[in-house]
């Protein structure tokens, strides 16, 4: 009987990063830039609009309405965000690998999948992470019933413009995202690199995104809920590894070789307000 060789080892498919995610949307800034790894707090600027005053009547010496101006506190305050952990791990018998190598991989697997478990926390808050999208105290619903989804954008950009001022960034499950490019309602900027609305609102479509309401439950297919929050920024610690030790890696007890790689991670934004809305992708 002829002697078989064993299957040779190779290397397989690249893992290219999915497109248009939530990293896609805002820098994140370095790990060493501030202290922030306990938790974070910040100034808000003022969400409330700016105000007017008319004309004074000179002839009368009569304010108009809106003399004198209201200078009262309006909506300044300080923000806080919480951080959470994202891991990628490898686990095998210790037979053909080395413990350099089951490291390489749990950090491979990290890299691979850490921005779609970053965008599932920001979205339910699984984490015990704050702020996040789908917080039912918080997020502010707009509408009774599912929309179709150009008027769910419309009513979205307008809670914004409203709530916020700025430019915020709306969030989306890559499957609405697709309907809505089907819609010609985003276009792709940035060399196919971040994805907008036809008013340059930047979209995140993330591979995390559930879907879900404000208020949690399954996914309905079909009528996925859409976010908009205000502008978005972050920070991402470097890789942390397991151990140096080799025999830290190693259970004896069945004898498997675990690695870990993981990192910190914290997420915010100013609290404006976050605005959501049903879609029904069968509307026209």
């Amino acid at each position: 009987m002829p002697t078989i060789a064993p299957a040779g080892l190779v290397a397989g498919a690249a893992r290219i990063p999915l497109p248009y995610g939530l990293f896609s949307t805002f820098i994140l800034r370095a790990a060493g830039t501030d202290r922030w790894e306990s938790g974070a707090s910040w100034q808000r600027l003022i969400c409330d609009p700016a105000q007017g005053i008319g004309q004074q009547d000179c002839d009368d010496q009569t304010p108009t309405i809106g003399l004198p101006k209201n200078l009262a506190r309006n909506g300044q305050g300080d923000d806080l965000a919480t951080p959470f952990i994202v891991y990628g791990h490898f686990s095998c018998f210790p037979t053909g690998y080395t413990v350099e190598r089951a490291q390489d991989l749990a950090t491979v697997h990290l890299l691979a999948r850490e921005e779609a478990r970053v965008e599932q926390a920001f979205w339910t808050g699984d984490l015990g992470n704050n702020p996040h999208l789908a917080d039912a105290t918080e997020t502010v619903t707009i509408g009774a019933a599912a929309v179709s989804l150009e008027l769910g954008l419309s009513l979205l950009e307008n809670y914004n413009a409203g709530s916020y001022g700025s430019v915020g960034v709306i969030h989306m499950t890559r499957g609405t995202a697709l309907a809505a490019l089907g819609e010609n309602l985003l276009e792709s900027v940035g060399n196919g690199t971040r994805l907008q609305t036809k008013l340059g609102t930047p979209v995140a479509a993330g591979a995390g995104y559930p879907g879900t309401g404000p208020t949690g439950g399954a996914p309905v297919a079909g009528k996925p809920w859409i976010y908009i929050s205000p502008a978005v920024f972050g920070y991402r610690s470097e890789v942390m590894n397991s151990s140096s030790t080799p025999g830290d890696l190693f259970d004896r007890s069945v004898n498997n070789l675990t690695a870990i790689a993981e990192r910190r991670y914290l997420l915010g934004y100013d609290g404006c307000g976050v605005g959501a809305v049903q879609v029904d992708l069968a509307l026209p």
